[in-house]
């Protein structure tokens, strides 16, 4: 899985940062975090419609900040499948456009670093981070049945078990290398297995075990902020279909990508 990173380092994009905005379907803008919270994303696949030589393919959008000015939309999506219906759906709205459109893998790491190397244009270009609508069904329904008002989800869900009283719950370590790790998952299925293979294990603790959800930009603010040990111990797991998919792609490609062209295709209209 080494080899996600250097997909993530193919291309340098005209002008970027994050932006909150409600121009793609549950979106998320995510700040950049330093180095060593970045290190923790290197195995975790996103997806980018590009074309064929790797150049990304954008839309173009309003402004929400100014509806006379454009905006170039960069999507990452955390879901193959979700760039895979956008490379489709390009094929039959724009076929001369979509001919060429491919889904390229990049790591999480990588596709951050993009950003950050491009913060400085950010009313030009804006990068996107994009959960499926599954997860986000998941996030709501659990911050919903713990008491929360809420009418959105904004950001990438991640999910973590924990386990005691209500209003004593700590978070459920596992022990993985002769290490104590805090498992924290893309994917609220996978999450309730590990709930669910506890509750199995532990008779006594395991009734009070659950799920609960953050953000992947909340997680991030606290590697920040946390120590050394605490930062070792939080371990991102990507979804295992996304996974493996970007595996395949790879052994499939057989060879390094192409460097791309310095300016992307024409945009997408959206």
């Amino acid at each position: 899985m080494k080899g996600l990173i250097r997909w993530g380092l193919i291309f340098s994009l005209a002008g970027g940062g994050f932006v909150s905005t409600s121009l793609v379907r549950q979106s998320a803008a995510i700040a950049i975090p330093e180095a060593e919270a970045v290190k923790r994303l290197e195995n975790i696949p996103t997806f980018m419609v590009t074309g064929e030589q790797g150049e990304p393919l954008l839309a173009v959008v309003p402004n929400p900040k100014d509806k006379s000015k454009k905006l170039q939309l960069a999507p990452f999506y955390m879901s193959h499948t979700d760039a895979q219906n956008a490379v489709t759906n390009l094929k039959k709205q724009k076929p001369e456009l979509g001919k060429s459109a491919k889904v390229t893998v990049f790591s999480l790491k990588g596709a951050l670093e993009i950003a950050k190397q491009n913060k400085d244009k950010q009313n030009e270009l804006v990068f996107q981070f994009i959960p499926t609508q599954e997860q986000i069904d998941f996030a709501m329904t659990i911050l919903k049945e713990s008491g929360q008002e809420v009418k959105q989800f904004n950001g990438v869900p991640m999910f973590f078990a924990v386990f005691g009283e209500e209003k004593e719950k700590k978070p459920l370590f596992i022990e993985k290398d002769k290490k104590s790790v805090m498992p924290v998952f893309f994917r609220q299925q996978d999450a309730q297995n590990m709930v669910n293979n506890f509750k199995k294990s532990d008779q006594k603790l395991g009734p009070t075990a659950a799920i609960q959800v953050t953000s992947l930009n909340n997680m991030l603010g606290f590697l920040l902020k946390a120590d050394q040990t605490s930062v070792q111990q939080i371990e991102f797991v990507p979804d295992l279909d996304s996974l493996q998919y970007a595996v395949n792609q790879q052994k499939g490609s057989g060879t390094q990508p192409q460097q791309p062209s310095a300016a992307p295709e024409k945009p997408e209209s959206k």
